[in-house]
Formats: C-alpha cells, sequence, structure tokens
C-alpha cells in the first residue's frame, strides 16, 4: 500500500479523535492524491480489506476494539483555489485554515465557522455551523467518491437538514467542494472570529477532550439548558463526565472508553425523556467498525 500514500502500521488513534478515546488500528494510511485514493480504495475491496474515512476525529465517536483494516486519513487533501469569490477546496483542509485563507482574501460567508474543530470534508458531511449560519449557505456542488468513481453533485440535488446530510445514509467519501462567498471587509471579518472565540472560551471546555456538541437542539429547546436544568453537570460514567461548563459537552477527563461515553449518553437521554418527553438526538457520530 505503500504505492497509494504514507502508511503506519499497528496505529494508536488517540491522536486522530478528539475524546482522545485510545483505541488503535491495524493501518493508518494518508492518500497523495485523489487518484491514489481510487487506487487505494480499488486494492482494499479486491482484497477484502476493511477501511474507514478518519479526518480530524471531531464529532465522533471511535470504538474501543481494535480495527483489523485501515483508516484512511486525507490530510494531503488539502488544496484551495480562490478565483474571485469562488473557493474551490479539498476536503482534507482543516475547517479553520479554510477560513483564515477566505478572510485573507477579503471574503465573507464563512467567519462564523472559524472556530469549529475538524475537516472541510467532516463539515460538509454533517452540514457544521455555527451562530445561525451553516457551511451549506455558501454551497455550490461537492464532489465525492461512490462505487469508486468521482461524482459532483449540485447543493440543489443534495437532501440536507440542520445538522445532517445525505451523506451519513449511503457510503461515499467527499472530496472537495465549491463555495460561492461575498466581498468582505478582512479587519472586520477577523473581529468576528475573535469575538467568536471568546465566546466559545467562555462557554465550552476547549481545554479538555471533548468531540462538541453531543445532542442536536430539539425544535423550541436548548439540548443543553435541558441537561443542565436536570443538575446534570459534573455528572459521570468513569472518566466520561457532563461538562461543568456547558451541559451539551462531554468530555474526557483522563482515561474515558467509547464505552464510558455511550453509556452516558444513553443515561441522559432516559433522563431528559423521563423529565420532559424530548427525545434528544445525537448530534455526534457513533462509529462501528464493519
Amino acid at each position: 500500500m505503500n504505492e497509494y500514500g504514507e502508511v503506519i502500521e499497528n496505529v494508536s488513534l488517540k491522536n486522530y479523535n478528539t475524546y482522545r478515546i485510545d483505541t488503535h488500528a491495524k493501518y493508518l494510511i494518508k492518500p497523495y492524491d485523489v487518484n491514489n485514493l481510487q487506487k487505494l480504495i480499488k486494492y482494499l475491496d479486491n482484497e477484502k480489506i476493511k477501511y474507514y474515512i478518519l479526518g480530524k476525529g471531531s464529532n465522533v465517536i471511535l470504538p474501543d476494539q481494535y480495527f483489523d483494516g485501515v483508516i484512511i486519513n486525507l490530510d494531503n487533501l488539502n488544496k484551495v483555489v480562490i478565483n474571485n469569490e469562488e473557493v474551490y477546496a479539498d476536503a482534507g483542509i482543516s475547517l479553520s485554515n479554510l477560513v483564515l485563507k477566505t478572510v485573507d482574501s477579503n471574503l465573507a460567508g464563512l467567519e462564523n465557522l472559524a472556530n469549529i474543530p475538524g475537516t472541510l470534508g467532516g463539515a460538509l458531511y454533517g452540514n457544521a455551523g455555527a451562530y445561525n449560519t451553516c457551511i451549506f449557505d455558501v454551497l455550490e456542488d461537492i464532489t465525492i467518491i461512490k462505487d469508486n468513481e468521482l461524482k459532483t453533485i449540485l447543493k440543489d440535488d443534495i437532501k440536507y437538514s440542520y445538522r445532517d446530510t445525505e451523506f451519513k445514509h449511503y457510503d461515499c467519501i467527499i472530496i472537495s467542494c465549491h463555495l460561492k462567498l461575498k466581498k468582505g471587509n478582512k479587519e472586520e471579518l477577523l473581529k468576528i472570529i475573535n469575538e467568536n472565540k471568546i465566546k466559545r472560551k467562555n462557554s465550552q471546555p476547549l481545554s479538555e477532550p471533548n468531540a462538541g456538541s453531543v445532542f442536536k437542539n430539539p425544535e423550541g429547546y436548548s439540548a443543553g439548558k435541558l441537561i443542565d436544568d436536570l443538575n446534570l453537570k459534573g455528572f459521570h460514567v468513569n472518566d466520561a463526565y457532563v461538562s461543568t461548563i456547558h451541559a451539551n459537552f462531554i468530555v474526557n477527563k483522563g482515561k474515558a472508553t467509547s464505552a464510558d461515553i455511550k453509556k452516558l449518553i444513553s443515561l441522559i437521554k432516559e433522563k431528559v425523556y423521563n423529565e420532559y418527553n424530548i427525545k434528544l438526538e445525537l448530534e455526534q457520530i457513533i462509529v462501528e467498525w464493519d
């Protein structure tokens, strides 16, 4: 597999997921480019080797079990081309880096997403957003690999909603996208980014391992407030804790396992349902190795 990308054997995934769950995989490979990614997938399919696409590991809960397959990381797919107000970006670039590149070009539209961890691909996969905006607000089209063929899909042909897209519901790999932004002022945009950064620092447990908001906000409600009103801040299963800063975050205080986090999620959902008759829906993705 070395001909397709950088290969690491028997790798800990602790630094590849933001919960810092200490799970392991037989291989991790970073394909050199899209062509090599397609060749790699063809090879893995022919050899009947399991694989999983993993970016920065935010918004996911990895299994505790060893993965006897290949983790594919798209870090090398990180090119950005800016042509006036049109932005063409690879899925492997970090969302924060993309935002800063567009702001540096005096383009507005992504500034509210500046402090969201993870890759552009992950943001597109889950329609990431903040401060009443989302990535799909400025999307023109997305290019994916499906059945190992490249396919570009117009935004109007993509099913998406609040923190959800159709890509969560079938097998594909997001490769790149085309965004349409607007002219803005760099200094004003940087001011917005900095103000939002301060808000996050004051309201989210940024200094502890977490994977972002655990639950989607039910219509008309704040998931964090529902959990907080039940006095669940600090509630925990072993080292998996409901954050004392924001109740819609779970933090790893040391050696939390995937099982700990999932059990805590189940308990929170049960308590909220019993008290309010509201079914909380996960924003984070529970990964199961196939």
